[in-house]
């Protein structure tokens, strides 16, 4: 299939997906995140205000979070895993100025159990989602406590204590393919062990007032 780029704005150009392949549908308008599914795997990304509600406008000293998710919508098959190599994106969560300085992320990548992807089960039609503060301080306590590590699958990260931002307009901005993989024991494993989106840029502008 000829490749293309496709690019979607919402809300005056408050998000943009970038994709390269085939693309379903946006959104629709009235969600303040962005939302893209292909070939069954559906990612969700937005940030959450302090009642947990998608937003873009944000208060100054609020502490806002980032909110991923990963839905399995695979046919035919009942139970997958998710492939986990994008919690080491280094731009995973990154906040840039309109300026296009770099902020900082609000976690550091700091190791991972050396087990299989393969408990990471998702079943067809679940959801998994995870949620990271901007201003995160667990793992940042004296004496370092490796239990108060944040586990995300078999990864863990340390809080960087980032202060609030000030007022302003930022973007947060990812590139990744998101890949979900059959169980052994799947009859569709000999034809094909994983299943992947495109490459996906993910962008979301956002403003603290």
């Amino acid at each position: 299939m000829k490749r293309i780029i496709q690019i979607f704005y919402l809300f005056s150009t408050l998000f943009m997906v970038v994709v390269t392949g085939c693309q379903k549908e946006p959104l629709k308008a009235e969600y303040k995140g962005i939302s893209v599914e292909q070939n069954g795997i559906a990612i969700e990304f937005c940030l959450l205000n302090e009642k947990g509600e998608p937003d873009t406008v944000l208060k100054e000293g609020e502490n806002f979070k980032f909110f991923l998710a990963i839905t399995n919508n695979v046919e035919p098959d009942t139970s997958m895993y998710i492939v986990s190599e994008f919690l080491r994106n280094p731009d995973l969560f990154m906040v840039f100025s309109s300026a296009d300085d770099t902020i900082g992320k609000p976690v550091g990548w700091n190791g991972m159990y050396k087990i299989s992807d393969c408990i990471n089960q998702i079943y067809q039609g679940e959801k998994w989602s995870f949620e990271i503060p901007w201003h995160e301080t667990r793992g940042t306590e004296e004496p370092f406590d490796g239990n108060n590590l944040i586990r995300v699958l078999q990864h863990f990260f340390l809080g960087l204590n980032r202060p609030f931002l000030p007022k302003g307009k930022y973007y947060t901005k990812f590139t990744q393919v998101f890949c979900l993989g059959r169980h052994h024991d799947s009859p569709e494993f000999k034809r094909e062990p994983f299943v992947y989106t495109d490459t996906l840029t993910l962008k979301i502008n956002f403003e603290i007032k």
